[in-house]
This record gives C-alpha cells, structure tokens and sequence, in this order.
C-alpha cells in the first residue's frame, strides 16, 4: 500500500508532543516493516495524489481541509477529515446528547454577555471550538466571581462561546479504542491517569476505584466513535460512587502513551485492512 502520514503538530499537543510523536513515529516504522510505502507529510505540506490511505494525527484546518479533498478522490483517511472535526467540543457535546450517551449537566455559554443563567457550582468552564491546547481553556470553577472572570479571560482571546459543565464527584477512567462499532475484535483499554495535559485530574483527588460495568464504558466509548466518525480515539470519563458512567470527552487519535506498542500494531492492522 501507498500511505500518506501526516504527524500532529506541536501547537495542537499542548505537552504531550513528545508522546504523540513516538506513537506517529512507530506506527510509521511498523507499517514500513510490513512493506508499505509511507511518506511521512509535514503539516502544511501538500498530500500526494494517489495513496491507498492516509494516517494522520493533524488538527489544523488546512491539513483536514487537504485530507478531505483526497477523501473526495478515494483515499481512505484513518480517522476521516469530517470525524476529527467532529472532536471539536462543541460537536461532540451535541452527538454524544443526540445519541442519548450520559454527559455531566450542560449549559451553553455567550462569552459576550455579562448575565449567566443560574447554574451549580463547582463546575468546569470550556471553551466550545477546536480541542485544549491552553492552560485556561478547561478550567475548575467554585463561585460566581470565578465563573465571571473565567468567562471574561476566554472572550478576550477571542472565544466567543462556552460549555459550562457541572462537577461530578467520582472517579476519572481514560479509555482507548481502535477499531470499527462492527469489528469482533476491537481494542479496547482503560485506565485510572495519574498526569494529563494540565493537571485538571488532580480536582478529583486519589482514585477509589468504585466498581463499575467495564463493558457497558466500552459499549459506550465504540457508540460514540461510531457516531463522530473516529476510528482511533480516546477519552475521559467519570465514575460516580454508584458507578454510572459520565463521558466528558472524547479526543482522535490520542498517544495511547501507555499502550503505544500494541496500539501502533493495532492501527497498522486498521489500515491494512482497507480494502
């Protein structure tokens, strides 16, 4: 096969760039181990004509843009063009309520405006467009003060809407997946983190490790990749004390950090099965 692999670059993978790049970097090596031409694309590059498939790990809007013209021609993108869009936020707060998948309570924010509906406290700020790639774009908020000022530092960056989420106490489960809704043989792993971008995890505390129905989460984390389009993913949820199951995000093509070496086998597999 003919594979174009576009890698992610650095301003999307607030600190986590190293990570990311070791997973892009083999699963290009084991892709060429198997015998496949792969060219490695830098981003803001043009995508050569006539690959068989396409990799990439990209969130800048000109990459998708390009990898969805190739998509118009017939080369398959792994994950779509259209389904890494769909991990923007906003998007995937409303396919996840669409599809009836359990989100912490939601409110909609105008950053604009200088009245809030009245909502509980303590609760998470979050910008609406793209993924988190600052410090303040998720932030832990306890009064009405700290929702103001949170709410005024986003508009002055130029955000202009926000999803308020409230807090659900409980604990905080990274889940992995690759693989199609349909596929007998989906991966599938999870685990309690014990870092991530900006150390949100910490609001949480210690996990307790409260029991909960790990194949209802992965039921779950498959119908909501299956309604995005992704077919490399990752995500966050919370469990509550009495183990319901909270999604409150969902990310393409994560590091798989702590699996990297049976991921990348993995996403080969994927793409080799394109037909």
């Amino acid at each position: 096969m003919k594979i174009a692999a576009i890698p992610r670059a650095s301003a999307d993978s607030p600190n986590m760039s190293e990570k990311d790049m070791a997973l892009f970097r083999l699963t290009v090596e084991k892709l060429s181990e198997e015998g496949h031409c792969t060219s490695v694309i830098e981003d803001g590059d043009e995508i050569p004509t006539g690959c068989d498939a396409i990799f990439h790990m990209t969130r800048t809007a000109q990459m998708l843009d390009r990898i969805a013209a190739r998509e118009k021609e017939g080369t398959v993108a792994i994950n779509s063009a259209a389904a890494t869009r769909n991990c923007s936020r906003l998007t995937f707060t409303e396919i996840l309520t669409r599809e009836g998948i359990k989100q912490p309570p939601y409110t909609f924010l105008d950053t604009g405006t200088s009245t809030t509906p009245a909502l509980r406290f303590p609760g998470w700020l979050k910008k609406s467009n793209g993924w988190s790639s600052h410090p303040y774009d998720v932030q832990y908020i306890t009064t009405e003060d700290e929702l103001r000022k949170s709410i005024e530092n986003l508009h002055a960056r130029g955000i202009d809407q926000a999803i308020y989420c409230e807090h659900i106490e409980g604990d905080i489960v990274k889940f992995y997946g690759i693989g199609r809704h349909d596929d007998r043989d989906k991966f599938f792993r999870l685990h309690y983190p014990t870092d991530g971008k900006f150390g949100h995890e910490k609001i949480n505390g210690v996990p307790h490790k409260y029991p909960f129905d790990e194949e209802k989460l992965q039921t779950t984390a498959f119908k909501a990749a299956a309604a995005i389009g992704v077919e490399i993913f990752g995500g966050d949820c919370i469990i509550s004390p009495d183990g319901e199951i909270y999604i409150i995000d969902i990310n393409d093509c994560p590091s798989f950090s702590a699996y990297r070496e049976e991921a990348a086998e993995e996403i080969v597999r994927l793409i080799t099965s394109i037909k």
